[in-house]
């Protein structure tokens, strides 16, 4: 409720001042009813409309779809405005027709937008006034390039990981990894070779933990009691690993053990004829706490800093697994 905001005066409606809106302290129904006035508080802009006088819109499990398109609108509430496609304007043509006549996602009905999705768009807004879809970029328009906002350059760019499973870039041989990301000095000393880790692990987090806080939470304990690793069918058959059984995972910084969880989703990727096996490392757990004690999963990852947003590179690195 604190997060979505509500109103610390009586609000009107801009377009007649004798109509009132909200009353002091209700809350507010979304974002567009924010001001800079101090008449209004909000925790989080995009969590606005979450938490109305309706009650807890996050709540709601109704999963009818009458577009047909998967726009389940009163199911939950996606941020923001409950809008579940951005920039849904650029489905319509010029005049605010659908492209795809079966595909209906938003219109104009002559006074204002509307359709099965929330209108990502000023809903007042003619199509005649130009406005166009890309509404969070001055130009108005999707972007090929970003000028002046990348540290590597101002078109997208394909970089493989700094310990790539496949040793190469397909896209570019001779450039693998990105040339502007950050790594310190020492860091590159410690960076596995697929030699002796060729299998590519992966972090992740589970629907019934939060990040390494629910560890010392008994209902997330008892759900998700002890640390385990997910790996495919296949990479299981190869190193002779059954579910259930300890197994250790290893990279050039360092190990972790846990129980094996062999599943079907994990499967092998085909790169350029070459089979990749990877290892699933869900990552709460540590040496403390109301579930049974594990392994820090930092300590297998490499210290990489993505060039725009410094973002650690925790999402692909070498491992090798074995049977203990």
């Amino acid at each position: 409720m604190e997060y979505n905001g509500r109103a610390l005066a009586d609000l009107v409606d801009p377009k007649d001042p004798t109509k009132i809106i909200l009353k002091k302290g209700q809350q507010l129904d979304g974002f567009a009813q924010l001001k800079d006035d101090g008449s209004t508080t909000s925790g989080c802009w995009l969590f606005s409309g979450a938490w109305t006088e309706k009650g807890n819109l996050m709540a709601r499990r109704d999963n009818s779809d009458p577009s047909g398109l998967g726009n389940t609108l009163n199911w939950a509430f996606a941020w923001p405005a409950n809008r579940r496609i951005l920039y849904n304007r650029a489905s319509c043509d010029p005049a605010g027709k659908p492209w795809d006549p079966n595909r209906k996602l938003i219109f104009w009905d002559g006074a204002k937008w509307t359709g099965a999705d929330v209108p990502d768009i000023k809903m007042d807004s003619a199509p005649e006034e130009g406005m166009n879809p890309f509404i969070m970029q001055p130009e108005g328009v999707a972007r090929l390039f970003a000028l002046d906002k990348m540290a590597e350059g101002p078109f997208p760019e394909h970089y493989e990981p700094f310990e790539t499973p496949i040793g190469t870039n397909p896209l570019h041989p001779k450039v693998i990894s990105n040339p502007a990301a950050r790594v310190f000095k020492g860091d590159m000393e410690a960076f596995g070779k697929m030699k002796d880790f060729p299998y590519a692990g992966t972090t992740y987090r589970l629907t019934e933990h939060f990040h390494y806080w629910t560890k010392h939470v008994n209902m997330s304990a008892i759900l998700q009691p002890e640390q385990f690793v997910e790996i495919g069918e296949e990479l299981a058959k190869e190193k002779g690993i059954k579910a259930g059984d300890r197994v250790k995972v290893s990279s050039n910084r360092g190990h972790i053990k846990a129980v094996a969880v062999v599943t079907k989703r994990i499967k092998a990727l085909d790169s350029g004829g070459k089979k990749i096996r990877h290892v699933g490392i869900p990552i709460h757990w540590g040496f403390k706490g109301i579930a049974k004690n594990g392994y820090l999963t930092n300590t297998l990852t490499p210290v990489v800093g993505d060039a725009n947003s410094q973002t650690p590179e925790f999402k692909s690195f070498l491992v090798d697994i074995e049977k203990i």
